[in-house]
């Protein structure tokens, strides 16, 4: 990591927010136009983490990564007295190594599929793509299904070697709109998930508590589960703030919602990249 200057404004949890997508790979908006927002909303820091390349037609993911990264750096020098822009990359388990992983200031990694043969499976496109996948793949069995998930989860920080674990159960992200999707209150699945974190918490990494499921009308609560918040926060793991934003006007969509969670499940802080270090920041009001 490699922030480019330092913060002189006191920090709040709405100060930065690193899981930033732009047009350089699903996002609608230019970076510049992300930047000029940030600096609206009066942010300290922006942090972009377009979806890394794969060299998979399969897998989404930037077509030009020496392009993006070029892109940002010049825009960290341009905004330089305004806004510390941060260059970040969100990898998938199944991204190649690009040989660029060394010019990131940090690294959010992620499960978006599975891997059945040569298939890659997404479980984030539709409630109707997950319920195939699940019937043609896993024999209708929805919990065999979320063991593939938590297992390749359980591996995200050495397969991704981020510094950001992102949204740790995204195979939930359909669940409040079709409750019978994924019984989330299965023992089953509440030991897959625990299991999954209690691997992932002896990682040096920090967990994400994403909003975007709920800027995009999914979800009303952010990522992960307040049980698994409770959980995260009883083993004293880290966690950041992020709106997974893939529209400018959803920068800090959800943070103050995220924060109040945060509280209720007993973080007295949450943590902001600021100087090359992840710093804690007061969740109080």
């Amino acid at each position: 990591m490699s922030a480019q200057r330092s913060t002189k404004k006191k920090l709040k949890y709405t100060s930065q927010n690193l899981h930033t997508h732009c047009t350089f790979c699903d996002g609608k908006d230019e970076p510049e136009a992300m930047v000029e927002e940030a600096i609206q909303l009066g942010m300290s820091s922006l942090g972009f983490s377009s979806h890394s390349f794969t060299g998979n037609p399969q897998i989404d993911g930037m077509k030009d990564e020496r392009g993006y990264i070029d892109c940002i750096n010049g825009l960290k020098e341009k905004y330089q007295d305004k806004l510390e822009i941060l260059l970040g990359v969100e990898r998938d388990c199944f991204s190649v190594i690009s040989g660029l992983e060394d010019e990131y200031d940090y690294i959010i990694g992620s499960v978006h599929y599975l891997k059945i043969g040569d298939e890659y499976l997404p479980v984030d496109w539709s409630a109707e793509r997950l319920r195939e996948i699940c019937l043609k793949y896993f024999n209708g069995d929805m919990m065999v299904l979320c063991e593939a998930y938590f297992m390749l989860e359980s591996q995200v920080v050495r397969r991704t070697a981020c510094d950001i674990i992102g949204h740790f159960d995204l195979v939930t992200l359909f669940t409040e709109k079709e409750p019978g999707i994924v019984d989330v209150d299965n023992q089953r699945f509440i030991d897959l998930e625990m299991t999954a974190l209690k691997m992932l918490l002896r990682e040096d990494a920090l967990f994400e508590v994403n909003t975007g499921a709920m800027a995009k009308g999914y979800r009303t609560v952010p990522y992960p589960s307040e049980r698994c918040l409770k959980y995260i926060c009883e083993k004293k793991g880290q966690v950041v703030i992020t709106s997974d934003c893939h529209d400018r006007s959803k920068l800090l969509y959800g943070f103050d919602e995220a924060a109040e969670l945060l509280r209720s499940c007993g973080f007295k802080e949450v943590y902001i990249l600021a100087d090359d270090d992840f710093k804690p920041v007061s969740l109080k009001k």
